[in-house]
């Protein structure tokens, strides 16, 4: 047990030493109070557009990372996913970080492409953080999935310059290096005193090894207390009782003190003539009885059982009078023990007294004979106490209380060390940061609630402002096709038929609007909005805002303007089709967008009027365009008239929660009028009259124009019939041959 504990002792001061050093290094070296692991600043130089950190990099989530940046102009530090970053600075040319080596070394690698002006990173919404205006720092939680680190200049241009510094916040690491410091310190306090202690331990039995020890006298049954050679008084009164274990008469306490020999005094020489008294004959013609110090025996100590301590102290075992004190008077009514050589020594007195007067040569005969009993009755006892006497109990070494006690000690230091262990474990593991797991490729909503309702915000602002000075460049900034060609027709209408600008479309705004933003995976991203119409309490307004590339801003492609006496489906939980979803509908975008041109340019009486159930607006330009068939078919100049309706582009279509398709079309219509031979036709009033003014046409005249339509295709479990929600035509052109 000296080995196991001065090992665990010298282990337990090792791992005690090291703990407290790291303990003490991570807490007011590397971390500090703001639990922030920090990188020393590195410059970072690229003659691209952007210095980019790999998605590899960002491998982790969970705690906060905190980016600072500061160069010679101002620059601008944001995080994105990568499908963001990768499209904003395709075939741009720019520097990635692929590497990093602690504590700041990172390794760079250089991408070519061009060098040419970027949209200024501050005015796109898409990053998850971004530096505020003036500042060049940015904090953020990592979060599951592939995100990039983007340092480039303010204003997008070319050749950056930054020294760069990266932190990791870990909450509560500071309180961790210092639960980790202090249990270094008790761990090398405990292993200190396992050391120092058994160190006391061996002075002590080193101590022990040199007392002496004292023969006692073979008792006949049980053993009897040695009596010590006289000490001074004031020894005595402090002397103890030194008992014995009654399984070992011939031990002896190693505390007693050593007994003398007592030498005895010889009779002095006759002189001749003189005659000597019988008892000094009888004493000269006895030996001299000497006492002897028998050999000691070096004492080791006696481990014991409960048990055997208990049968010990027994009346039964020990006999009357063994547990009374040397130095004790007896017992009343009980003989004294006396020690074999007092009995012999008075035997021999007797009998040398009563012999006086006999010859010298009887004496001696006597006494021979009676040494030749004693040895006969020493024999005698001595197989009686073979007999007599009972075996002393051996005690396994695991069983005896000092192993217990030294066993209950190792066992307690090993459950402190566990429960240790187990608690830096628990807090290590919390501590560290768990590895990305998403596997599928990245994808997010097309844009948050606030950024949507910022958009939104910025188009009425602009677009009030192009409205009312007909600026179709301003327009192009918010507006995208086929929403952006019907409004600069619509403006060159309105410089033609008002010139002076007095009938210009009074300000209104889109209001509560109602956001539906499907997951992307790439670009273009689009979602639908569903709003109040300020100007026009009847109606509402559903519009698509869509953005091509990463680096270019949101613009409302397509904007229709239903009744709200129209139910219109819910934006809410809206995404993008997939197969599964667009084989359950009822018919698909693209044979619905024919099937509808097909529909109005038949009328009411086409076949595939059956498919449709019209909305109030399309009912209402049916009618026109038959009006204005009959009508213009009466003319005199006016050979004949059609109108034809053809799909344009791709359907836009989103699935919404039921199930359903919401579909956005374009529709061209051309209205065609063929000149009777001989004669000749041209416009002269009217929205034409802006594309086509006092031109004679002698074979045809055509109007153009351009339909926005909004409808929901149900699925196949449903017999509802395609349900039109809006169709809102604008001229865009005339002219003839």
């Amino acid at each position: 047990m000296r080995f196991a504990r001065i090992t665990l002792g010298l282990l337990l001061t090792l791992a005690g030493l090291v703990a407290t050093v790291a303990g003490a290094v991570a807490a007011f070296w590397l971390v500090g109070p703001d639990n922030t692991i920090s990188t020393p600043g590195r410059e970072f130089a690229s003659s691209g557009l952007a210095v980019v950190t790999a998605p590899t990099l960002l491998d982790r989530h969970g705690p906060t990372l905190h980016v600072s940046a500061s160069g010679n102009k101002p620059l601008f530090v944001g995080i994105a996913q990568d499908l963001d970053v990768r499209n904003y600075l395709a075939g741009s040319a720019h520097t990635r970080l692929i590497r990093f080596e602690p504590p700041g070394t990172f390794g760079t690698q250089d991408l070519r492409g061009r060098t040419g002006k970027l949209t200024p990173p501050g005015e796109l919404d898409w990053w998850v953080a971004q530096s505020a205006s003036g500042s060049q720092s940015v904090s953020w939680p990592l979060q599951d999935g592939r995100y990039e680190v983007v340092v480039m200049n303010a204003d997008g241009t070319p050749a950056v310059g930054a020294k760069v510094s990266f932190g990791v916040e870990v909450h509560r690491l500071f309180g961790i290096c210092l639960l980790v410091l202090g249990a270094g310190v008790l761990v090398l306090a405990l292993g200190l005193a396992l050391m120092f202690r058994r160190r006391q331990v061996a002075a002590v039995a080193a101590d022990n090894a040199t007392t002496t020890e004292i023969p006692v006298p073979v008792a006949d049954h049980i053993p009897a207390l040695a009596a010590v050679a006289s000490a001074p008084a004031d020894h005595e009164a402090n002397s103890p009782a030194y008992r014995v274990s009654p399984f070992a008469p011939e031990r002896v306490s190693p505390f007693a003190p050593t007994q003398q020999t007592e030498p005895v005094e010889k009779p002095a020489p006759a002189k001749p003539g003189v005659a000597r008294p019988a008892a000094a004959r009888s004493a000269v013609a006895q030996p001299a009885a000497v006492k002897a110090a028998p050999t000691p025996m070096p004492a080791a100590p006696m481990f014991m059982s409960p048990a055997a301590v208990a049968r010990a102290k027994s009346p039964a075992l020990i006999g009357a009078g063994a547990s009374q004190r040397y130095d004790e008077p007896p017992t009343s009514g009980e003989p004294a023990d006396r020690p074999e050589s007092v009995e012999s020594a008075r035997t021999v007195e007797r009998t040398t007294t009563e012999s006086t007067g006999t010859a010298e040569h009887t004496t001696t005969e006597r006494s021979k004979t009676e040494r030749t009993d004693t040895e006969r009755s020493k024999t005698e006892r001595t197989d009686t106490e073979r007999t007599d006497t009972v075996e002393p109990e051996t005690v396994p070494l695991a069983a005896s209380p000092e192993f217990e006690k030294s066993d209950e000690a190792v066992r307690r230091t090993a459950a402190l060390l566990a429960s240790g262990a187990l608690l830096l474990t628990t807090t290590s593991c919390g501590l560290m940061p768990p590895k990305n797991s998403l596997t599928a490729p990245d994808s997010r909503p097309a844009v948050t609630l606030a950024d949507a309702q910022a958009v939104v915000q910025r188009y009425n602002q602009l677009n009030n402002q192009a409205n009312q000075t007909r600026d179709a460049k301003l327009s192009a900034t918010i507006e995208g096709n086929p929403t952006l060609a019907q409004t600069q027709a619509g403006f060159v209408i309105g410089r033609k038929l008002d010139a002076a600008g007095k009938d210009v479309s009074k300000p209104f705004s889109y209001t509560n609007p109602e956001i539906g933003a499907p997951q992307f995976a790439s670009y273009p991203m689009r979602f639908v909005v569903s709003s109040g119409v300020s100007n026009a309490p009847g109606a509402r307004q559903l519009g698509v805002w869509q953005r091509e590339n990463a680096g270019s801003p949101w613009l409302l492609t397509h904007s229709v303007y239903p009744p709200k006496a129209v139910e219109l489906p819910s934006v809410d939980g809206m995404r993008t089709p997939d197969v599964s979803a667009l084989n359950k509908l009822r018919s698909q975008p693209a044979t619905v967008a024919k099937d509808l041109a097909a529909y109005l340019s038949g009328g009411p009486n086409a076949p595939q009027a059956k498919l449709f159930t019209p909305s109030p607006a399309l009912s209402s330009m049916l009618k026109l365009r038959a009006t204005s068939k009959a009508n213009d078919t009466a003319e005199p100049y006016i050979a004949s008239v059609t109108d034809a309706f053809a799909a344009s582009g791709e359907p836009l279509t989103f699935i919404t929660s039921s199930g359903d398709a919401l579909v956005f079309l374009t529709l061209t219509e051309q209205y065609l009028q063929r000149v009777e031979p001989g004669s000749n036709a041209y416009w002269t009033s009217g929205e034409a009259t802006a594309f086509s003014s006092m031109v004679k046409y002698t074979q045809s005249l055509h109007q153009d124009y351009l339909h926005q339509v909004a409808l929901v295709i149900p699925t196949k479990s449903t017999d509802e019939a395609i349900r039109v929600l809006s169709i809102d035509p604008q001229l865009i052109g005339a002219g003839g041959q």
